[in-house]
């Protein structure tokens, strides 16, 4: 679940080493293929029917659970390895090569074609998950073919849910005969240079001036983790008031160059008034994760006045321009006007892996020291803390939560759009 937080666990309280952990059930797999070498197929029914992952209890602290990762492979398989934020407690040392420092190798029981890995993992984690299979023809990556619980889209990552009881409501799919289509729009933008596609949905007919969350990445938001969706839920539950939510294409990535100008630049300057002549005439809430975290904070801290807030999942405020020191907009901050924004700044509990990219400024300590940073200044800025990393099956309840906190109840919201 998503906390309130003002510290964070770094990596020394992680667990131990992997490839030592004991499962009770992959132990009694092994010890019937010492005794019956040719019962492969039989050991993988029997493991794979209990359901895979395997989550068992852990023998001694019940804030985590021991899950087993297995796969079946054939002779052409030379290696397996697991590639997932679950990953983040066993990495030793910086990750320059994501495969070789972070990605997780699983161990074939015997001379089979079953291949397992057991990790402790928090036991209200959601991450998503995938194998990348070491085949004599190349590298392939594939879904766990085994647990039904995906993300959307092509890619269809698998999702490790460990306590799916306690998951936000607001991440659940909407029924298929509740979906509705986008309705697509195109802006000419001068900021960007380009034409932007953006995807629009008016979620429970919103009345005029009402909400308007706008997110960057119609991919991750549109397909992989519908937004509208999420939103719609919110609106159901009565934790937000009906409300449109607009999807933009992509971020630039030539907007790092322009210190991410260009991106509150067509905020304010083309989208806001765009928006309001289909009559989104509401006040605009900017999201998005990562990088596009850190453009969203960006463009509310520069268009105030269309800006009521912005929505930060693990966003890269370790970033800086170039010649720049680390954690650069956490220290060019302008004092906070009477009309400033809100912010809130999610990171994940396993955001703690120093990169080359991060050089030492992991998310958890970078959005936090923002979110100090931002208190500061005089800005209305919320830290909190997930349990997940770097993904998208993390940031979709990051999102859920963020917007309830936003909004509260139903009365304050409609308050706010009058």
């Amino acid at each position: 679940m998503y906390v309130m937080c003002v510290a964070w666990v770094l990596a020394a309280a992680a667990p131990g080493p992997a490839l030592e952990l004991r499962s009770p059930a992959v132990e009694a797999a092994a010890a019937v293929l010492a005794a019956r070498p040719h019962a492969e197929d039989e050991v993988w029914r029997d493991l794979s029917r209990r359901g895979l992952p395997l989550v068992e209890d852990h023998p001694d602290d019940p804030s985590l659970k021991r899950v087993t990762f297995a796969f079946k492979g054939h002779e052409n398989i030379t290696g397996v390895r697991l590639d997932s934020v679950v990953n983040a407690p066993y990495v030793r040392g910086e990750v320059s090569d994501y495969v070789r420092d972070f990605t997780l190798p699983l161990t074939p029981l015997g001379d089979t074609q079953i291949w397992t890995l057991t990790l402790d993992v928090q036991r209200d984690v959601a991450a998503t998950y995938s194998f990348l299979i070491e085949l004599t023809t190349g590298p392939r990556r594939m879904a766990d073919m085994e647990n039904p619980r995906r993300l959307r889209g092509v890619a269809a990552e698998t999702v490790l849910m460990l306590a799916p009881r306690e998951v936000d409501p607001a991440i659940r799919p909407v029924p298929f005969m509740q979906r509705q289509p986008a309705n697509a729009l195109a802006l000419d933008s001068e900021a960007l240079g380009r034409t932007v596609l953006l995807q629009h949905h008016a979620v429970r007919n919103p009345p005029a001036g009402a909400p308007v969350v706008v997110i960057w990445d119609a991919f991750l938001w549109g397909v992989r983790a519908p937004a509208w969706e999420i939103v719609q839920n919110l609106v159901d539950q009565g934790r937000m008031p009906a409300a449109h939510v607009v999807l933009i294409d992509q971020l630039d990535p030539e907007s790092a160059d322009q210190r991410y100008q260009d991106q509150s630049d067509f905020i304010g300057q083309e989208l806001q008034p765009f928006l309001a002549e289909k009559g989104m005439t509401g006040p605009l809430t900017l999201a998005g994760a990562s990088r596009r975290g850190l453009a969203a904070t960006l463009a509310a801290l520069d268009n105030p006045a269309q800006v009521d807030a912005a929505i930060s999942m693990s966003g890269s405020f370790y970033w800086s321009p170039q010649a720049e020191a680390p954690e650069w907009l956490a220290r060019t901050l302008e004092p906070a006007t009477d009309s400033a924004p809100r912010f809130i700044l999610n990171a994940g509990s396993l955001e703690y892996v120093v990169t080359s990219t991060n050089q030492g400024h992991v998310m958890q300590s970078a959005n936090h020291n923002m979110t100090e940073a931002l208190s500061a200044a005089g800005y209305d800025a919320v830290y909190r803390e997930f349990s997940g990393g770097h993904d998208t099956a993390g940031w979709r309840g990051a999102l859920a939560s963020s917007l309830d906190a936003l909004f509260e109840d139903v009365e304050t919201a409609s308050a706010l759009a009058d």
